[in-house]
């Protein structure tokens, strides 16, 4: 396939409203370059289908004690889409509340970039933690320094691209199976090390409450934390699609 292969993990128990719909039409509108969009998990069927669209069922895994969920399954359903498109030299990472509000290219995608926090944190005693995604933060900062990589936050709540091989051998060298990180601060850190990285806040707006107070077209993508979704922000997100 020598169409971008963009992937969308979705677990529908976790939808508050059309995101996922929203999300896609996003990609279809703003995405200028070739590419081919997958929805992994349980879909909704509210999603306009087509040949640019593929729907693989894989339903979320059985919890492991002591580990994160989400980080795990989200593994799982990347080794799931690789076997359907084994022909891909890799693939767009994205959610379906990550919203598309003007034109962008592989360039935007690629460039590193970091959360509002900053890029570098100190190590903290994440086994006090319940286990959820802070705690991995801290197991997977651990797991950083241990193989002499920067402790840094990559995860910005933005599409990013990876190299399906790079990937993999992160999954397999940490069991990743078995053993939930955030692997995206593995891969990058790896892939980047020290290098520069740019601020999230330079390609989005995040919407935090009931009242989104946004400009469509500001920034590249708008998303929006649970607290933020709201049938403002569907109806804003609407009429700019025009659906």
């Amino acid at each position: 396939m020598n169409k971008i292969l963009i992937v969308i993990p979705y677990l529908s128990s976790g939808a508050q409203g059309s995101e996922l719909d929203l999300a896609v039409a996003g990609w279809r509108r703003h995405f200028k370059e070739p590419h081919h969009i997958v929805v992994v998990g349980d879909h909704d069927p509210i999603v306009d289908t087509g040949k640019d669209i593929s729907f693989i069922s894989c339903p979320r895994i059985e919890p492991i004690p002591g580990q994160y969920t989400p980080h795990i399954d989200h593994v799982h359903k990347f080794r799931v889409v690789r076997k359907h498109f084994p022909d891909t030299a890799g693939f767009i990472y994205t959610c379906d509340d990550i919203y598309a509000t003007r034109d962008f290219t592989m360039e935007d995608v690629l460039a590193p970039k970091h959360p509002e926090i900053g890029p570098y944190f100190k190590l903290y005693d994440w086994h006090s933690n319940a286990v959820d995604w802070w705690s991995d933060r801290g197991k997977t900062g651990e797991l950083c320094k241990k193989n002499g990589l920067p402790v840094r936050d990559w995860v910005c709540h933005l599409p990013v691209y990876y190299d399906w091989n790079e990937l993999i051998a992160i999954y397999d060298e940490f069991d990743c199976d078995h053993n939930s990180y955030i692997v995206e601060n593995i891969y990058f850190s790896r892939k980047f090390g020290d290098a520069r990285s740019f601020p999230a806040t330079d390609y989005r707006d995040e919407v935090r409450t009931a009242n989104p107070c946004i400009l469509i077209g500001s920034k590249t993508w708008v998303t929006n934390a649970n607290c933020g979704w709201s049938e403002k922000l569907e109806k804003i997100l609407r009429d700019h699609y025009r659906q």
